[in-house]
């Protein structure tokens, strides 16, 4: 049950900047909706983010003293919400302490993992998940059998303990902040290995040796992906300090050697140097850890003030347009949705909360529309057809078996795909759409 509190919004403005529909939150009288509490599951909340083919599916990352759990809230925010709280049974490891995650536009995510190892080493590195709810937290959950497989994750990378913010790129590319060595690095997972395996063979990790960053504990650096000119945000705990890396750019130089605690088989694993790297707010924040952005503005929240900032980011250094005063410390993640909401979590509070204000224009800039595909025949024996009937440009096509397995990836400008499945094994699989800017999915069978 929500409950809404309708607060003042006090503010700092600066009058050099073109407007925005964002700017507004700092303008006029703001709408504070209590999306859930403690009571529906949130503890020492430290993330939120929705999944892009569920829109009104939020999940929200709760770390734990030696792992970290998921509680997952369907139709957020109107009267028909219900939630889950989840706990893979092998999260003592793939998710040991997790402090930041993010979903990609094929409904996968990854978390970050504030911990050097499991086992003593320097073993840990950012783990990828499925958002299906019939895989995450439910296939292979075991006490660590021998013999069995290692819970529901689908891939894990190491090479970067304390891990302490990851951000999309595309496809199973990630951003991620090694707290550890003290750099920002580039995973890509390629094609991710069935529910509960190990192999990382096919895994490629690019460290940008020269873009140093410093761990504070206990203080996520998360980051965020503006994917339409390139840049990364990041949040540089340290120096208190938002810093953005153009992803084009940098060098790509030699082979590095994985660490003597990791010695996992990549199929890359390269420095590059050389990338531009650019400081966007210098000052005024004294922990900053939430970070998100839409259309040349940047939010980021302090957790020692709850205050959330809004910045120009369209010239550097970035202006500040204004803030939002939450009401008390211990905001952390933050995020926009396709409405231009803004939703954050507070961990000392226990709260999610979404922030709604009248003047701010409601326009989908996260969607242009709802896919329109047609899968068929359903049930299917022998060929499978996959028509995009509003493709325009490329799309990227995944199916998976039950067990999260990959049985058949294509990228294709095509509107029609038709597969033969008369060689798979009958049972109910996935079908992942990722087009148009927009990802969905869909079950078949296979007689």
């Amino acid at each position: 049950m929500k409950n809404i509190l309708v607060l003042s919004c006090f503010m700092s403005c600066s009058c050099a900047y073109a407007q925005n529909t964002i700017d507004n939150y700092t303008t006029s009288t703001n709408t504070f909706t209590e999306i859930a509490n403690s009571t529906h599951g949130i503890g020492d909340a430290q993330d939120l983010d929705y999944v892009p083919g569920r829109r009104s599916e939020w999940w929200i990352l709760n770390k734990e003293a030696t792992a970290a759990n998921m509680v997952i809230i369907y139709d957020a925010g109107i009267p028909s919400q219900t939630h889950q709280k989840r706990k893979d049974s092998h999260a003592d490891h793939f998710m040991a302490r997790s402090v930041a995650f993010t979903f990609g536009d094929n409904n996968y995510f990854v978390t970050a993992q504030e911990i050097q190892s499991t086992d003593g080493s320097t073993f840990m590195g950012p783990a990828l998940w499925s958002s299906d709810t019939s895989i995450f937290a439910r296939l292979h959950q075991n006490n660590w059998v021998p013999g069995e497989l290692l819970g529901s994750h689908i891939d894990m990378l190491h090479q970067s303990p304390y891990g302490m913010g990851v951000a999309h790129d595309h496809d199973n590319v990630y951003w991620y902040f090694d707290g550890h060595n003290g750099n920002i690095c580039k995973y890509d997972y390629a094609v991710p290995h069935g529910v509960g395996e190990d192999d990382h063979s096919d895994g490629k990790i690019h460290r940008y040796s020269d873009v140093t960053v410093t761990r504070v504990p206990n203080q996520p650096s998360h980051m965020v992906v503006d994917k339409q000119n390139s840049w990364l945000y990041f949040i540089d705990g340290s120096t208190k300090k938002v810093r953005r890396l153009k992803t084009t750019s940098g060098s790509i130089g030699g082979n590095l050697t994985p660490s003597s605690g990791s010695m996992e088989p990549l199929a890359e694993y390269k420095e590059v140097t050389g990338a531009q790297v650019e400081d966007v707010v210098t000052s005024g924040l004294t922990k900053p850890v939430g970070i998100d952005y839409r259309k040349d503005r940047l939010l980021v929240t302090d957790n020692a003030t709850g205050n959330i900032h809004i910045y120009n980011v369209s010239a550097m250094p970035a202006t500040l347009v204004g803030t939002i005063i939450t009401g008390g410390p211990g905001v952390r993640g933050v995020r926009i949705d396709w409405n231009n909401k803004i939703w954050y979590v507070n961990g000392t509070t226990q709260k999610v909360m979404r922030i709604d204000n009248p003047n701010v224009v409601s326009v989908d800039d996260v969607a242009l529309s709802v896919p329109q595909f047609n899968i068929y025949p359903n049930p299917v024996s022998g060929t499978l057809n996959i028509n995009l009937a509003d493709l325009n440009g490329r799309a990227d096509i995944r199916i998976t078996d039950m067990t999260g397995k990959v049985v058949y990836q294509i990228n294709t400008a095509e509107k029609l795909t038709s597969i033969v499945t008369s060689s798979w094994a009958k049972g109910m699989y996935t079908v992942q759409l990722a087009y148009n800017n927009t990802a969905a999915s869909s079950r078949i069978v296979v007689q």
